[in-house]
């Protein structure tokens, strides 16, 4: 059985360089986590037209890079589908596909810190909403505690019961259960006002 020669394309995948003119095309490729991560502190409308003029300035200039090195490069406007962009820009130049697979990262990176970051404003949001409604519940019994704040919500059922702490102006911390109703609103239930005190 006659033996083929792979050690050229070994030594092909192992001397994959990471020069400086391919800064441009690294910035593309990191983009969605650099988005998300930015996403934490600009709005979302905002957000999409940087990373829209990121994408475009990070093609344009990797073009400009490669042209002038009169190397292939891909159309301009496959900026708005990065991922084909840097597929390309690897297959023609028969580069490993490193950048499509730190873009792949990157983006499975945001999706999970956007999901982690929705799940905790949600969290967040509901515990600030309960409070006010926890206190009300123990006005309406002749308690004088008042909640300060809901913490170490669980969920219990997926959306819909979350268990937590309601740390009361007593300085004890009261287990409460908030339910999700269908039409967005909520529903505190206390099992034990006792815990309060």
């Amino acid at each position: 059985m006659p033996e083929k020669d792979i050690s050229h394309k070994r030594d092909h995948v192992m001397n994959y360089s990471f020069d400086k003119n391919d800064a441009n095309a690294w910035l593309l490729a990191l983009l969605p986590l650099l988005l998300m991560l930015l996403g934490f502190v600009i709005e979302d409308n905002t957000l999409s037209v940087i990373g829209l003029g990121a994408s475009f300035g990070a093609v344009f200039g990797d073009r400009k890079i490669l042209l002038k090195q009169e190397k292939p490069a891909p159309s301009l406007w496959w900026f708005l589908i990065s991922p084909v962009y840097l597929w390309k820009r690897d297959a023609w130049q028969q580069k490993p596909k490193r950048l499509f697979q730190a873009w792949i990262v990157a983006t499975i990176l945001m999706l999970a810190g956007t999901w982690l970051q929705v799940s905790n404003d949600t969290s967040s949001a509901l515990a600030e909403s309960a409070c006010p409604t926890v206190t009300q519940i123990m006005q309406e019994h002749n308690e004088r505690a008042t909640c300060v704040q809901i913490s170490d919500m669980k969920e219990e059922v997926s959306g819909r019961f979350y268990s937590a702490r309601a740390l009361m102006s007593t300085g004890k911390k009261m287990p409460v259960t908030i339910e999700i109703r269908d039409d967005g609103t909520f529903y505190v239930t206390i099992p034990d006002m006792n815990g309060a005190y």
